[in-house]
Formats: structure tokens, sequence, C-alpha cells
């Protein structure tokens, strides 16, 4: 063959190669019909009330089934879906899952191409996972992470030699191993996932796993272990590790009770360490510490003591270090060796030292929490120089001076929180500048001046807590601009001036306190807006004048209303009955009377009633008993007759009452003889009245009793006074 044919011939073969390749591509092959049925069957034995199998059917190509993938080029079934998805968040706050459950087939036996099985976050009922998942010898992954199998794990799974990814287990989790030599068989895996699988006699896990030199990434987290290993016993100095490929360690939440073990330090490609929760007392060890990827560390929740070790400083790519509920103590001098921290959490230790300017230095900072300490002096201005700052928590420590505006520079600021120090000063109005915030937490301190009225730019303020300090003036109308506020918290300051009409524009509102102020004036009207309000404070104020019922029928989510100490009248109609269910309402010295506010029978979970001080000049209505009360407090008023009809012939078979005052009214008539009925009455008050007749012997039958008030009626017998801590 000549030259120019062999170069012609090269050219063919090439393109043939082409095509060949790229028609190999473009196969769709059918779904192989064994493998059909072999899903068909599995499907049988599932309980699916979401629907999400409706497309497994035999008319449709089982390759577009939902959650199976099949290979172009031979149509053997690879990856099975079938994890649950989260589908909304419900009434309570919780996840919906749309979990498959019931039985699962031997038929996925005959699936022998799968590479890929993912059943996690369904609910199998206790059922244990099935041993012959051990002979689908060509699978990478598996998932059954959360999926409701109890019992022993299998050790059939063993057989997996190619498996990649495994990841079981779940919180909670009922599952458990008693040996775990069977993992050893598994020389490929990468990533192991045991989480919340009881490994407590599984005393050769450490030996075992440290026979996987491919693992990348190990979860044990709530695996009740008690020592790093049973066999090393504390002696742990000694254990040479082999993991050089991994990157995350997941130890949290166990039961080792001794220092951190030495071997852990020597994992230089580890970029993720969580050892919380486990017990791990006194200093952190010294000497070298080889964990130069390191980038999360997380030592929270254990009895860890003594000043950060320079080991600890040096590690120069942390980008989130959670040190919190410890005993650490002593200065931070050098932490701004962490250029690149993102996250840092030193609460709830014993660092008593001053915050030094230097944490200014940690410009990668997005959330700093130092509170629950006992540092010093005041917040350094420096820190305003962290410009990506979204949470700054210093609450309670021993914190003094104002807080410096140029804190409120960061326009990133999403929570600061500065809580119960000995802050002094004024607002910084400056405090307008983080048009981001979201959580403004300065509440008992020794603040002073008025409320920023700038804050109103702070529109995605969802929680402001300025209660207990000495804040004075008026509420400024702008903060009805602050539309996403859920929490508002006033009580307890200085406040002056009527409540704003604006503050009806707060329409994300759920809690609003304003109580223990100088607050003047009535309720405005707009407060009928407050359609999502659930509780709402405005005890010991100076407000006065008429509340009617139109604001109160659009309240509808009110569950607590606290407006006692006020000069204000409620006027309603003799027919009024509120929209609204309460389950505390304290109007005390609220006119109401003269007559017993008939619209409090139409609340059928009102466990808290204090009518006091309120004018009545009625009986007792016999239902009142009758209703799921657990403390009445309707002392100070006019109110006249016998209490014997309505506290014997009670049809209440519950009887949870436990707190009665009905001091300083003018009731009559014979004390009842029925407080058996009533065994749970720790406090009874029946001063000041015209009680005749003896003092009823079942008083005393009451165990938990602290308190009896019979004083300045009329009774006969040996005892005339207030009873106390009766035991």
């Amino acid at each position: 063959m000549t030259m120019g044919g062999s170069t012609h011939f090269s050219v063919f073969l090439l393109v043939a190669i082409i095509l060949l390749c790229s028609s190999s591509k473009t196969v769709n092959a059918t779904c192989y019909g064994k493998e059909k049925q072999a899903l068909m069957d599995f499907k049988k034995d599932l309980k699916d009330p979401f629907g999400r199998l409706l497309s497994w059917i035999h008319d449709i190509d089982c390759c577009k089934w939902e959650g199976v993938v099949c290979s172009n080029r031979s149509g053997r079934v690879i990856q099975l879906h079938l994890q649950s998805p989260v589908r909304k968040i419900d009434d309570f706050g919780d996840q919906e899952i749309s979990a498959l459950s019931g039985k699962i087939s031997h038929s996925l036996q005959n699936l022998t191409h799968l590479r890929y099985l993912d059943l996690s976050l369904n609910d199998f009922s206790g059922i244990p996972i099935p041993s012959f998942f051990g002979s689908l010898r060509s699978l990478r992954y598996l998932n059954l992470s959360g999926a409701g199998f109890q019992g022993m794990v299998p050790y059939q799974l063993g057989n997996l030699s190619s498996l990649r990814t495994l990841s079981i287990g779940g919180d909670p989790s009922y599952l458990q191993v008693d040996n775990l030599q069977w993992l050893a068989g598994l020389s490929n895996l990468e990533h192991l996932d045991m989480s919340g699988v009881n490994l407590r006699t599984a005393s050769n896990w450490l030996e075992v796993i440290n026979t996987i030199p491919s693992l990348v990434e190990i979860h044990l987290s709530s695996c009740h272990l008690d020592l790093i290993s049973h066999h090393l016993g504390r002696d742990t100095f000694v254990f040479h590790a082999n993991f050089s490929s991994l990157t995350v360690l997941d130890l949290s939440r166990n039961f080792f009770g001794y220092v951190v073990p030495r071997w852990i330090f020597s994992l230089t490609a580890l970029a993720s360490l969580h050892l919380s929760d486990n017990s791990f007392e006194g200093p952190l060890p010294r000497g070298p510490w080889n964990l130069t990827s390191l980038q999360h560390l997380d030592l929270s929740v254990n009895y860890l003591n003594g000043s950060l070790p320079d080991e600890l400083i040096h590690l120069n790519n942390l980008i989130s270090l959670d040190l919190s509920v410890n005993q650490f103590e002593g200065s931070l001098e050098g932490i701004w060796n962490w250029s690149s921290l993102a996250s840092l959490d030193l609460s709830v230790n014993n660092f008593a030292t001053f915050l030094p300017s230097q944490l200014s230095t940690l410009t990668s900072l997005i959330s700093l929490a130092l509170g629950n300490n006992h540092f010093r002096g005041s917040i350094p201005s420096s820190i305003a120089n962290i410009s990506n700052l979204q949470y700054l928590g210093v609450s309670n420590n021993n914190l003094s001076s104002s807080l410096p505006s140029e804190v409120f520079t960061s326009k990133d600021l999403i929570t600061l929180g500065a809580s119960s120090n000995r802050l002094n000063g004024p607002i910084p109005s400056a405090v307008g500048n983080c048009t981001k915030l979201e959580r403004l937490l300065l509440h008992n301190n020794a603040l002073s001046g008025s409320i920023p009225s700038n804050l109103g730019r702070c529109t995605q303020l969802k929680e402001l807590w300025l209660n207990d300090n000495a804040v004075s003036g008026s509420i400024p109308s702008n903060l009805g601009r602050c539309t996403q506020l859920k929490e508002l918290w006033l009580g307890d300051n200085a406040l002056s001036g009527s409540i704003p009409s604006n503050l009806g524009k707060l329409s994300s509102l759920e809690f609003w306190d304003v109580s223990h102020n100088k607050l003047t004036g009535t309720l405005p009207e707009s407060l009928g807006q407050l359609s999502k309000l659930e509780e709402l404070r405005i005890y010991d104020n100076l407000m006065e004048g008429i509340m009617s019922e139109s604001p109160l029928d659009n309240l509808t989510a009110l569950r607590y209303f606290y407006a006692s100490e006020n000069s204000l009248t409620l006027k309603v109609s003799a027919s009024w009955t509120p929209r609204a269910q309460f389950e505390t309402l304290a109007l005390s010295s609220r006119k109401l009377g003269p007559q017993f506010p008939a619209w409090i029978r139409s609340q059928k979970f009102l466990g808290d009633l204090n009518l006091s001080f309120a004018g009545i000049s009625d009986t007792i209505p016999p239902w009142l008993f009758n209703s799921s009360l657990i403390s009445i407090d309707l002392s100070h008023n006019q109110i006249h007759g016998g209490i014997s009809h309505i506290l014997c012939e009670v049809k209440n078979e519950y009887h949870d009452l436990y707190y009665l005052d009905l001091g300083e009214n003018s009731l009559s008539g014979e004390i009842p003889n029925c407080w058996m009925n009533y065994p749970n009455l720790y406090h009874i008050n029946l001063n000041s009245n015209n009680f005749t007749g003896s003092i009823p012997r079942s008083l005393f039958y009451l165990e938990d009793l602290h308190y009896l008030g019979l004083g300045n009626n009329s009774l006969t017998g040996p005892i005339t006074f207030d009873f106390v801590n009766h035991e």
C-alpha cells in the first residue's frame, strides 16, 4: 500500500472510530425486562402514600421511571434515587417527609449492575437492614441513613468491596454493631457515616477503620463510644493513625471522658474536626500539632480548661473555631494569626480579660460569639474594621462604658447581642447604618437616652431587645417601617408619651412588651392591624382612657394579654364575644365592672385570669369554676354573695386550680367544705371578706398548700389567722 493510501486508510479509520464513539453516546437503550419486573416486585411491598412511584407502571420504560437511572448503553439499572425529599414545613415548624415504608423485596438482588442505592429519610418502621444488600457487588454508593431501620447491621455489607460511600444510621438511630471487623472488607471506602449507630460493644472500631487508608470522611457522631479504643485504653499516644487521606473526622457526642487523643493531631490532611460533647477534660495537649490543613475545629461542650495553647493559635488556615461551653481562661493574645477565620465562638467559658483591640485584625469574621464569660472593659471601637461582620454576641459579661457607634458602621451586621453587661450611655444613632440588621439584643444594661429614630432604616429587623435599661423619651414612629419585626421588647425602661399609631404597620409582630414604663394615652385603634400578635404586655404604665372592642376583635392570634396596673377602661357591648381565645388575661386595675365580664365565658383555653381592682360589684358566675382556669385572682373588688354552690357543685372533672385569690371583697356565708376536690391548690386567699362559721377541715388535706389566708372574717373555731407553709 502506498503512503497516500495508508494516509487515506488512517483518516477513514479515525472517522469510523469517532462515529462509533459518537453513536455509542446517543444509544437510548430500553429497560432490561428482568430488572423491570424486579422493580415492580419491589414496589408491591412498599407503601407510597404520597404517590412518588406513580410513574412505575408496565406501560412506561422503567428507565424513565422516577428515581431510576439506566445505563445508556446496556439499559441496565445502575442507580436508584429513592431518598425521601423534604416536602414543606408543617404548622408546628417541623419538616414533612414524603416517606416510603413497608418491606424491601428480595427482588432487588436481580439488579446485578446497581451502583447507587439511596433509601435515606424513609420510614421502614424498625425492620432490619436486609442482609442480601451484601450481594449487590457492583454497589459504590449506599445510603440508608434516617430510614427507620433497626437491629444489628448485617456483616454481609463487608462483601461490597467496590463501595465508595456507606451511610447508615441517622438521628435517631436504633441500629447497632457488636463487631466492626466486616468493615475491613470495604477496601475502597472513602466516605463512612455511621452516626447514631450504637458501637458500644464494637471495641475494635478504631483498629478496623485504621485498615482503610482510602477513607476521606469519617462520621461517628453519637455512637456511644466511651473510650477512644477499648484495646488501647487510655494509652493512645502510641497509636499510629493510617489516615493519610482523611479530610473530615466527626467523633462528636460520645463519651470519651479523657484528654483529646494524641493521634488526631498527626492528621496532616484533616480539614474538618468535630469533637464536641465528649466529656474531654483538662487542658489541650501541648507539643506538635501537624494539623496544617485544618479549617474547621469544634471542641464545644466539654470540660477543657486552661489557656489557649500556642499550637492552636498557630493554626493559620482556620475558617471556623468553636470552643464554647468549656472552662477556658486566660488572654486572647495571638488570635490575630487567624486571618482567615469567619466564625469564632468562645461563649460560655471563663475568659476574664479585656477584649483586645486586635480583634479588628480578624477582617474575615462573619460571626463573633463571646457571650457568657467575664470579659471586662468596653467593646473596642476598632471592631468596626470587621466590615463583613453579621453576628456580634457579647452578652452576659462584665463590659461597661457605652456602646461605640463605630460598631454600627458594618453594613453587613445581622445580629448584635450585647445584653446583660454594664453598658451605659445612649444607644448610638449609627445603628441606623446597619440596614441589614435582623437581631439587636441590648437588654439588661444601663443604656440611657432615647431610641434612635433612624432605627427605622433597619427594615430587615426581626428582633429588637431594649428591655431592662434606662431608655427614655418616646417610642419613635419610624419603628413602624420595620415591618418584619416579630419581637419588640421595650419593657422596664422610662419611656413616656403615647404609643404611636404608626406601629400598627408592624404586620409581622408576634410579641410586644412595653411594660414597666411611663407611657400615657390609650391604645391606638391601629393596634387591631397586628393580626399575628400572640402576646401583648402593656402593664404598669400610666395609660388611661377608653378602649373599645374593635381593635381587640381583629387580634385573632392574641393568646396572652397583660394590661394590669393602668387606668384603662374596656368598654364593650353586653353581647360581645372576642374572636381571640386567650390563655392568659391579666386585666388588674382596668375598669371592667360593675358586672362580671360575661364574654370571659367564651374563653375555652383560659388558664390564668387576673381581674383584681377591676371595679366589679357582682356575684361570681357559677360557670367560672367549670372552665379550664388554673389561676384566679378576683381580689380587691366588691364581689358579694356566697361561694359554696360555686365551688362544690362544679362539674369540671380535672380540678387543676392551683391559685385562688378572693381577698378584699364582700363575700359572705360559710366557707365551703369541698376543698378536697381541688388537690393542686397551693395558694388560697379569702382575707377581708364577711365569711362566717367554722374553718372547714377539708382545707387541711391539701398537701401542696403553702398559703391560706382567712383573716378579717367572722369565723369561729380555734384557727382564725393566715396559715402559711402548712405541712
